[in-house]
C-alpha cells in the first residue's frame, strides 16, 4: 500500500493507510499511516458494525489534515472490544465545542 501511497502523493494528493502491521508500514515508507489494535483483515473494525466502522473511517479520514510528520505512523486509540466506540481526538486536533 505504502508504494501506490508515494505515487499518489507525488502527484499532490494526501493519503492515509490503515495498518496492523506497523514494521511493514515503515519498511515500504508510507507517507502517512495509522496502526489499528484490531485482528488482521479487520482494519476498520467488527463485520456487519456500520457504526464502529463510519466513526473509524471518519478518523482515518480526518489525519491528512493532522499529522504533518513524513512517513508518520499514528496509533489510533480505538480497540478490539466489540462496543460502540465515540470519535476520539486526533493528535494535533483542538476539541471543538458545539
Amino acid at each position: 500500500m505504502g508504494l501506490i501511497q508515494n505515487a499518489i502523493e507525488g502527484a499532490g494528493i494526501s493519503t492515509i493507510s490503515a495498518t496492523m502491521k506497523p514494521e511493514i508500514t515503515h519498511y515500504v515508507r508510507a507517507p502517512r499511516a495509522a496502526r489499528m489494535r484490531f485482528p488482521q483483515g479487520n482494519p476498520l473494525g467488527e463485520a456487519a458494525r456500520a457504526d464502529q466502522q463510519r466513526v473509524i473511517l471518519g478518523d482515518l479520514l480526518r489525519l491528512p489534515w493532522v499529522v504533518e510528520e513524513p512517513e508518520s505512523i499514528v496509533t489510533l486509540p480505538h480497540r478490539w472490544r466489540r462496543e460502540a466506540r465515540p470519535s476520539v481526538l486526533l493528535p494535533g486536533e483542538q476539541r471543538r465545542d458545539g
